[in-house]
């Protein structure tokens, strides 16, 4: 009986012990996953982010825009197939961003991540600066978009679209508050682009200014020459300070003209086009070229051994009757692609000279903006100089033309230029394929909004087709009027 009764206390004793126990758990752990963090690294979303700018400038369809190049059998890029365009990646790589700057400026979380990482300050400025970045390259290609209202989850289910020129004064007064932000110290983790160098993210920052101030040249000139001046002596001062991005030598973080032609696509659809190649054999032959840049540029074509560009606009199945990009970049994993260069940036300054912005000398700023785009390409100073020599200022049609060719392989910026230079009539001229698809008229002008868009803001964006254009690949955006 003794020995029944202890063992009853025993069993009793577990139960209350039990009991207890289950009173001060707590259940809502009950689902959460050790190895995942609940709060979100703030370097893995900057690194996630600077990986996006490998999908604006490895884009292959700007660069036949403005006919760097020419398609290979199927020519439908080329005739400007596709109309609608993806906006929802883009707003997903901002959300990163905002949710950096978010928490770097709650109460609650900013001493957390600025534990072991870079000061506050430093990470909103970075992710700002970043942020605008890609914004400015968003609407360069639609021009209204959601911006004010936009990345605040469901607290605006349904944001407005904004002109274009609320966007540009809107980056651009986000771009002066994140420079002003700047300090000493280093950069924020996960920065791959720029190290977790602040000063070179602040000459981005600067260089970037300097950019979207030219951008205004018809659209706002009076807020595009304050901008610009307030830029001026801040920004890249030779090639050696050249943004790149930094691609590896493994099929996961690789230049993407490489993954095109080798490992894993395989294909030989893209080849340098008659229109590029033909303006820059000049007065020279497929053998000599007037411009020593072309062969640092393209290849010869395999059946010539001479630089024959494909035409443009056409199926071009014969693909070795035609050059092909060099194969510094096509065959090469760690070939860079360029963000700004020290050549665009004097070109810049060149124009800004020639427009009255500034006081600088418009033709020795030309004559060096082509030296410098022949020292990125590789091309001996003695030929460089001897082209210089012969391709003398003549104005800002010079200007139009060489800074085209400056930016050979940048799609999406030498697209933008084109356009902001047509609006300012000095444009290099270029001509339309006679068969145009997605009912377009001519080179396109804008790239239209996702298939999706009207349904899932319909009211917002009705308002913005009704203000801006139809949503289509003509209309002109406010910054190229």
């Amino acid at each position: 009986m003794k020995n029944r009764f202890l063992k009853l206390t025993l069993i009793f004793a577990a139960a209350v012990s039990c009991f207890t126990a289950c009173e001060t758990s707590d259940f809502a752990d009950i689902n959460a996953n050790p190895n995942e963090p609940n709060e979100p690294v703030v370097g893995s979303l900057l690194a996630n982010a600077e990986s996006a700018v490998d999908a604006y400038l490895g884009a292959t369809t700007p660069n036949l825009y403005v006919q760097y190049l020419s398609n290979g059998q199927y020519d439908e890029e080329s005739r400007y197939q596709t109309l609608n365009w993806d906006t929802n990646y883009w707003y997903g790589i901002l959300n990163d961003l905002q949710r950096i700057i978010d928490l770097n400026t709650n109460e609650e979380t900013k001493a957390s991540v600025a534990a072991g990482n870079a000061s506050n300050n430093n990470q909103i400025a970075v992710a700002t600066i970043l942020r605008v970045y890609l914004f400015h390259g968003m609407t360069d290609r639609w021009g209204y978009l959601p911006y004010s209202e936009a990345l605040s989850g469901l607290n605006t289910q349904y944001p407005k679209y904004d002109s274009q020129e609320a966007i540009y004064n809107g980056l651009l007064a986000e771009l002066d508050m994140a420079l002003n932000m700047i300090e000493g110290g280093a950069g924020p983790n996960g920065d791959y682009l720029f190290d977790s160098n602040m000063a070179r993210w602040e000459k981005f920052g600067q260089t970037l200014k300097m950019v979207m101030a030219l951008r205004l040249s018809a659209a706002n000139p009076t807020l595009g020459a304050q901008k610009f001046n307030e830029a001026l002596g801040n920004t890249i001062s030779s090639n050696a300070e050249n943004f790149v991005y930094p691609y590896l030598a493994e099929e996961t973080n690789d230049n993407p003209w490489e993954d095109r032609f080798l490992a894993p696509s395989f294909r030989r659809d893209y080849l340098v086009s008659d229109v590029f190649v033909n303006e820059l054999i000049g007065s020279g032959d497929g053998s000599n070229p007037e411009d020593p840049r072309l062969p640092q540029m393209a290849e010869p074509a395999f059946n010539s051994g001479t630089f024959v560009g494909a035409p443009y606009g056409k199926s071009n199945s014969a693909t070795d009757d035609y050059s092909f990009i060099s194969e510094d970049i096509i065959f090469n994993q760690t070939a860079p692609l360029y963000m700004f260069t020290y050549s665009e940036v004097l070109f810049a300054r060149a124009e800004a000279a020639e427009l009255g912005w500034t006081s600088e000398d418009a033709a020795t700023l030309y004559e060096e903006a082509i030296m410098a785009s022949m020292d990125q390409w590789g091309v001996a100073e003695d030929a460089a100089m001897a082209y210089v020599a012969a391709n003398s200022y003549n104005g800002l049609e010079s200007i139009g033309y060489e800074k085209w060719v400056a930016l050979y392989m940048q799609g999406y910026e030498a697209w933008a230029e084109w356009r902001r230079m047509k609006a300012m009539g000095y444009e290099k001229e270029l001509t339309a394929p006679d068969d145009l698809l997605s009912n377009a008229t001519g080179i396109p002008n804008r790239q239209g909004y996702s298939a999706t868009a009207p349904s899932l803001n319909e009211a917002n964006y009705n308002a913005a087709v009704d203000a801006q254009g139809p949503d289509n690949l003509d209309t002109v955006l406010w910054i190229f009027e």
